[in-house]
């Protein structure tokens, strides 16, 4: 695979698969998906895209979950089967607890 030099990289007009109308696939963008590791260009513009994502929230409801530890209320795209939900913020923190305690035992810790 080419190694692309973010700093080389330059605006690009692509043409939305739904509506049709071009829209500028910015270097800004550009970088991001790089850095991601997304390997697809974008096929839909703004516009469609928050369509596109809305359509699929109605084919798929939401349901509330309440984090265990701090209890803040968050959405989730999935029927829950048990109360022990973590926010991000507090799985953060307990990956970083674990890891620690994995350290201190001499173990390896686990990519993510």
């Amino acid at each position: 695979m080419t190694k692309v030099n973010i700093e080389d990289l330059e605006d690009k007009s692509l043409i939305c698969v739904d509506c049709g109308n071009k829209f500028i696939w910015t270097a800004g963008e550009q970088k991001f998906f790089i850095e991601k590791g997304l390997k697809n260009l974008p096929k839909r513009c703004k516009i469609c895209t928050a369509k596109n994502r809305d359509k699929l929230r109605e084919k798929h409801p939401m349901w509330w979950a309440k984090c265990r530890i701090c209890k803040k209320k968050n959405e989730v795209p999935f029927e829950l089967t048990t109360d022990d939900i973590l926010c991000e913020e507090c799985y953060k923190k307990e990956l970083i607890k674990r890891n620690n305690a994995l350290i201190a035992a001499g173990e390896t810790v686990p990519e993510n």
